[in-house]
């Protein structure tokens, strides 16, 4: 177990600081989010409750976005969970760490000295997997603090407790696993860095678009419509019913992970019988 512990010391060294402004970064959004909604909050109510303004444009937005007629306080800091800006700081992590496991190693020429030790390929693809694993769950707790801080020094109609954010947390770390998923098993069959990264950028960026374009309320009626939901992991992330009815966790993660899983399989058999390039 010795070269498995100095394998997370080292993919820990390696991405402290992405990890940690990532972390940062979510921490601050959670605590945005909820100072936002308290100074927002008493007059979407009110907008709610009267038909002057832009009364039907919020009552069509909020509706898109899963909310109730008479939102609580967790449901409209949970719309801003959905924030693309917390959706790209998850998806990097997962991207970043997944093109990373192998690809760039052999890019660099370094992956033939760390097996030239006692090391196995699964022991160093699991000691990557397990850093990646971590800092998901850390991003996840990163924005559940700042909003469970936050409720504490705002004042909201509602205020959540940090359980209540706690499943959508989960739902959050959960949605990462996919991205790493399909972006290591592409790591694992190359040898440059750039080409795994593009193709997790772009399955990323095409299932989240594929979730936009599914939520858009003039095209609820289309025959494709569903299909679109089908193939994008967005739609395995629902923070807003999760704080609601809090129906769909158990089934949500396992969808994730069920993903996740089998890329991350995938991408063991692929490095275990692939051919790595001696360092020239």
């Amino acid at each position: 177990m010795r070269p498995f512990w100095a394998l997370i010391r080292k993919e820990i060294h390696e991405s402290r600081w992405t990890l940690g402004l990532s972390a940062f970064a979510l921490f601050g959004l959670g605590w945005l989010f909820v100072y936002v909604t308290s100074l927002n909050e008493a007059e979407i109510v009110q907008r709610l409750g009267s038909d002057s303004g832009d009364f039907g444009g919020r009552m069509q937005m909020l509706r898109s976005l899963g909310i109730v007629d008479d939102p609580s306080s967790v449901s409209l800091i949970m719309a801003s969970w959905n924030h693309p800006f917390i959706l790209i700081l998850l998806s990097a992590w997962a991207i970043v760490r997944g093109s990373g496991a192998v690809a760039a190693e052999v890019e660099r020429g370094t992956m033939d000295l760390i097996l030239s030790r006692p090391i196995a390929r699964s022991v160093y693809l699991a000691a990557n997997v397990c850093v990646a694993t971590v800092g998901l769950a850390i991003l996840g707790v990163a924005l559940m603090a700042g909003a469970a801080i936050a409720v504490r020094f705002n004042v909201l109609r509602e205020p959540p407790s940090a359980g209540t954010l706690l499943q959508p947390a989960i739902n959050l770390a959960a949605l990462g696993w996919p991205i790493y998923g399909y972006t290591l098993l592409a790591s694992a069959v190359d040898h440059v860095r750039r080409r795994p990264a593009w193709v997790g950028s772009v399955l990323t960026l095409g299932g989240f678009i594929a979730w936009v374009i599914s939520m858009i309320p003039v095209l609820r009626d289309t025959w494709w419509r569903p299909w679109l939901e089908r193939v994008s992991i967005f739609k395995a992330y629902n923070p807003i019913e999760l704080v609601t009815t809090g129906e769909t966790l158990g089934f949500n993660v396992s969808i994730l992970a069920g993903i996740g899983a089998a890329c991350i399989t995938l991408a063991f058999v692929a490095f275990a019988v692939r051919d790595l390039p001696a360092n020239g």
